[in-house]
């Protein structure tokens, strides 16, 4: 289902994810939209002043929490994705 998505390999710490059915709103008036996704594709990781890599802290198939904004749009064939930095990514759902 997302073989071309598979394709598309992020960079540095970027990570690409789909947005799921399931969700978070909270309602008060300053909270935000949070967002499930799963991970589609992980990039190397970002690396450090000394040039080491540094791992990312998800993977594909993780289902993660996003809040509302900050994810770049990012359409591949009929595929509705989501590109953003792994340091924006909340949470993982674990279980």
């Amino acid at each position: 289902m997302f073989s071309t998505a598979r394709r598309l390999v992020p960079i540095a710490d970027r990570v690409l994810v789909r947005k799921t059915a399931g969700g978070i709103f909270l309602p008060d008036a300053n909270a935000r939209k949070m967002n499930e996704a799963e991970v589609i594709a992980v990039g190397p990781g970002a690396k450090d002043d000394a040039g080491a890599l540094i791992p990312m802290d998800v993977a594909v198939g993780d289902v993660v929490l996003l809040p509302e904004y900050g994810a770049t749009p990012v359409t591949i064939g009929d595929d509705e994705l989501h590109l953003l930095r792994g340091s924006d990514i909340l949470g993982k759902f674990e279980g």
